[in-house]
């Protein structure tokens, strides 16, 4: 089953939970926005240049400034600081931050820069081909995987944190626009399909288990929690909540 929360006036892209709320960034009006899990609205913070898809670890924020060609935290203080990078970034979308750990979806530059506590690496390039990113979108850091929604490939991208591609998800389903990625376990993988308006949801082996599409407009991120699964629609101006029945 599934229940409808409108989101009056924000333009969700990214969604984390917090202390049992959700924090969301309203792209188009270039903020972050705190909710409860029925959308009443907790709090804001303002002055970022369209966020992207976001992460939260020990109390902070880490948000892509798609605009400003930045990451900037905010710690639980409202606190904001930018994250040292060792390279230029050109629309950063998405990021992902395990511990010491930092994968960052570089849009315009077709890469994910990834951190593995000690060095950075660029994983892939621009192209069509295994191992290749078109326009990524975001990134989840999850065991000894990087996820990542290639989005503009239309597919889910698994590589392990060498940078080396081990496996293509969704291509058969003929995904539009691969958007937002969350992954539950290791045998719960879940990807937003933004220009069809679903949510997949496949196992480890990448073999598709169960669609999504009721509330669903321009789905283009989600969370699992207490098992519940969030969806943010950016077109529709929700929030999705599905459980089990």
């Amino acid at each position: 089953m599934s229940k409808q929360i409108p989101l009056n006036g924000v333009s969700p892209i990214g969604l984390v939970e917090q202390k049992g709320d959700l924090w969301i960034s309203d792209g188009d009006h270039n903020r972050m926005i705190k909710t409860n899990f029925s959308g009443k609205m907790l709090d804001s913070i303002s002055d970022f240049d369209r966020p992207m898809h976001i992460s939260n670890q020990d109390g902070k924020l880490y948000i892509p400034n798609y605009g400003a060609d930045n990451i900037v935290i905010v710690d639980e203080n409202k606190k904001i600081e930018t994250l040292n990078l060792p390279d230029t970034l050109d629309a950063p979308s998405g990021i992902s931050v395990v511990e010491d750990e930092i994968a960052i979806a570089d849009f315009y530059n077709h890469r994910i820069l990834y951190f593995d506590g000690a060095k950075w690496i660029s994983i892939g390039e621009e192209g069509h081909e295994n191992g290749d990113l078109y326009y990524p979108t975001d990134v989840q850091i999850f065991g000894d995987k990087i996820y990542v929604a290639d989005a503009y490939n239309n597919r889910l991208q698994v590589f392990n944190k060498k940078g080396e591609s081990i496996l293509l998800i969704g291509e058969e389903e003929k995904m539009n626009a691969s958007t937002g990625v969350f992954i539950a376990s290791e045998k719960e993988l879940y990807i937003t399909d933004f220009e069809n308006n679903k949510v997949n949801v496949y196992n480890a082996k990448g073999e598709l288990h169960q669609t999504l599409s009721t509330g669903l407009s321009k789905p283009i991120d989600l969370i699992k929690t207490n098992n519940k699964l969030v969806v943010i629609n950016y077109k529709g101006q929700s929030i999705v909540i599905y459980t089990k029945k």
